[in-house]
């Protein structure tokens, strides 16, 4: 067992496949989620809530971008501050919908009133054509991520079968007119971005909007990205790109990692093996940042820079190895999911335990 291998308890180089698209356009896309088990295994009595009218749609996503460096990891707090309330009524949006919708999926018995307001949340947005006017470069990111939390927060809702089918519809058209809208920002290799972790974000956005748009094209360009992570990876588990953002770069080796374990997890769903693909690529990434976790040495000797994650380290940042935990119970995970649970990231569609969590954790390691 080599070095990477020990941090994700499997041999990473047993199997070689190629990405495969979703099969015939008549196969209907499924989310990412077991909802059925899910309101079994984690669902209980939620307390009734007043629900309250959804913030004014907003058109244009204009953000303000906030690194003051070359190598984008020194964040200026001022233009941070501002980025945060320039979009503050976007957001207030997105969050309002991703936690109605893990209401839905907690509530055992099931509350049809819940899953009805993240839809007249999502329907009044998409009525006005929300999110499909200007962005500028920080807001092009910004709709990208918020795109990913609202199209696996409506695939949240798919066994809420009492909902209004026109709103069902109008929703569905306008995360696919918006996945429309993001698609062309990363067709354009020479960016640095359209390699880096915001393709692997727009693939996971824009399959993730597919599924609940029943829309094959966009699913399958989606799962295309996956395609963009197995041309940059390195044998030992590292992106290039993110070993350039110096102090930042287990960060991003993480965060790029958080919309490819979702997306295999959406491949997975629609019977396309993303873990597999080459020879196991993401299980290398895994396993690298696993053991970067436990020290970060090896990427500050790449970097000859002190590493700033394991100070920052938050529940967000985790999120993502709640599934990756349930499918191959990585012991090497499991400090972070007893420190940190409930793990949950609003831009991969918000409580990963509650969707995803193994109930019992084993005692040890």
């Amino acid at each position: 067992m080599d070095e990477l291998s020990k941090y994700v308890g499997l041999d990473v180089h047993k199997e070689r496949t190629v990405v495969a698209l979703a099969a015939s356009a008549g196969q209907r896309l499924a989310g990412p989620y077991d909802l059925a088990q899910r309101h079994a295994l984690i669902g209980g009595a939620i307390a009734e809530a007043s629900f309250k009218d959804p913030p004014a749609p907003v058109p244009d996503v204009i953000g303000v971008s906030y690194y003051s460096d070359a190598n984008a990891s020194v964040i200026d707090t001022a233009k941070l501050k501002a980025n945060i309330d320039a979009l503050r009524p976007f957001r207030e949006f997105v969050r309002g919908v991703v936690e109605d919708s893990d209401r839905w999926v907690a509530g055992n018995p099931p509350q049809p009133r819940v899953a009805a307001c993240a839809l007249d949340w999502l329907d009044a947005w998409a009525g006005a054509g929300a999110l499909l006017g200007r962005v500028n470069n920080q807001g092009g990111y910004e709709r990208k991520w918020s795109l990913a939390a609202l199209a696996l927060s409506y695939l949240k809702l798919a066994d809420a079968g009492d909902l209004d089918p026109n709103k069902r519809r109008r929703v569905e058209a306008w995360l696919a007119d918006i996945a429309r809208r993001v698609m062309p920002d990363y067709q354009r290799p020479s960016r640095t971005d359209n390699r880096n972790n915001h393709a692997y974000w727009a693939g996971l956005a824009v399959a993730a909007a597919g599924a609940a748009a029943g829309d094959h094209g966009l699913f399958d360009w989606g799962i295309g990205q996956y395609r963009v992570f197995l041309a940059e990876i390195h044998p030992d588990g590292t992106l290039p790109l993110e070993i350039n953002r110096k102090a930042r770069a287990l960060h991003y080796h993480i965060y790029a990692l958080a919309p490819l374990v979702l997306l295999a997890e959406l491949g997975h769903a629609n019977g396309i093996d993303l873990y597999a693909e080459s020879d196991g690529a993401v299980h290398r990434l895994v396993g690298r940042v696993a053991a970067g976790l436990d020290d970060p040495s090896w990427f500050e000797a790449r970097t000859g820079i002190r590493q700033d994650v394991r100070d920052k380290l938050g529940a967000n940042d985790m999120a993502w190895a709640e599934p990756y935990y349930a499918r191959f119970g990585t012991a090497a995970l499991l400090p972070h999911l007893r420190h940190f649970r409930p793990l949950s990231d609003r831009s991969l569609g918000g409580n990963l335990t509650l969707l995803y969590g193994v109930k019992d954790l084993p005692a040890h390691p």
